[in-house]
């Protein structure tokens, strides 16, 4: 399996969306229909209200959505990656791996604030590590600014993407203050004209929902046996695939080298933030499966003997069966 997708065929992306169907069947026949936490953000509650009286009628709705997006993330990521040469020889490894990561933990397949900025996220990445050579940084970085501010509607913690706008501006460009002002700009815009609809339609009660209150704590999780499987599937492969895009990244370019170091940062800032006020499971750890699922695929594509990649991606698989039974008991 892991070889039949280290190739380029267009084929793939077939294969790929029925595997997808395939793995995600228990969110179809249970779909699980999310709720408004405190953490979330208005756009995100106000998303839900108009879903609601569909999704009481189709509650599958929920499960469509969710697939529908993590299955566009994945391709198109692993298009990007391919574009920006991270691997020697273009592949589909990427694509799988996200599909099997999102799997793997349950949480990770519901219609999340978090899932839903992963979108934005996948959209923006090309455009932080192509900064180096663009013609108009300026404009890209208001966009790119412009896109996180409106991540946080969706979830306010995701502000905290703006430390991941610096580690692009600092690892791809010189320092411009200019430059830094207008990503800053880009990040204020979407407060700015939600600002005026408060003011126009008269409907500042709404402010409080936008900031809430800051504050860091431990996630609530249950540390079992399913908790310690989830997590073995996730991080082990995630550790040996970045030490093996260590050892393998100083053979590239200087610029491609960059981009495998900016997708650490990444790691690490998109692991810290579902600290901020946390609640329950690890549905907002699903911003961390972008920059995992990249090192999955170096886990799986480095490798000359595939014994040991092929072993943990039927151990997943073998897992996510397993949650079948767990998910209908």
């Amino acid at each position: 399996m892991i070889r039949f997708f280290s190739g380029n065929n267009p084929l793939n992306v077939i294969i790929l969306f029925f595997l997808g169907l395939l793995i995600k069947l228990p969110y179809f026949i249970t779909p699980v229909i999310p709720k408004p936490e405190v953490t979330d953000g208005f756009l995100y509650i106000e998303l839900l209200k108009t879903l609601q009286q569909s999704g009481a009628v189709f509650p599958v709705l929920y499960s469509i959505l969710a697939f529908v997006l993590l299955f566009t993330q994945a391709i198109t990521f692993n298009g990007l990656v391919n574009d920006q040469k991270l691997f020697s020889t273009p592949n589909y490894l990427l694509a799988l791996s996200y599909l099997v990561i999102t799997s793997v933990v349950p949480e990770w397949n519901v219609l999340s604030p978090a899932l839903i900025i992963n979108t934005i996220l996948v959209w923006a990445w090309p455009r932080m590590v192509g900064l180096y050579n663009h013609q108009k940084p300026k404009t890209v970085l208001f966009n790119i600014g412009f896109g996180f501010g409106l991540c946080s509607f969706f979830y306010f913690p995701s502000a905290y993407l703006l430390l991941l706008l610096i580690v692009a501006l600092i690892l791809f460009r010189p320092f411009y203050l200019t430059e830094w002002l207008i990503a800053i700009l880009g990040i204020l815009t979407p407060f700015y004209f939600l600002l005026v609809y408060f003011f126009v339609w008269d409907k500042w009660a709404m402010v409080k929902g936008v900031v809430p209150a800051q504050y860091l704590r431990l996630p609530d999780v249950s540390f079992n046996w399913e908790f310690w499987v989830k997590f073995s599937l996730v991080v082990f492969p995630l550790i040996v695939g970045l030490l093996m895009s260590r050892t393998y990244s100083t053979r590239l370019l200087v610029q491609t080298r960059k981009s495998w170091n900016f997708m650490i940062f990444y790691l690490i800032i998109s692991l810290f933030i579902p600290f901020v006020n946390s609640f329950q499971g690890l549905t907002h750890w699903v911003l961390a499966v972008v920059p995992i699922s990249l090192f999955h695929a170096a886990f799986y594509f480095y490798p000359k003997k595939k014994t040991f990649p092929e072993l943990i991606f039927w151990l997943s698989l073998i897992w996510i069966v397993a949650n079948y039974a767990i998910l209908n008991s």
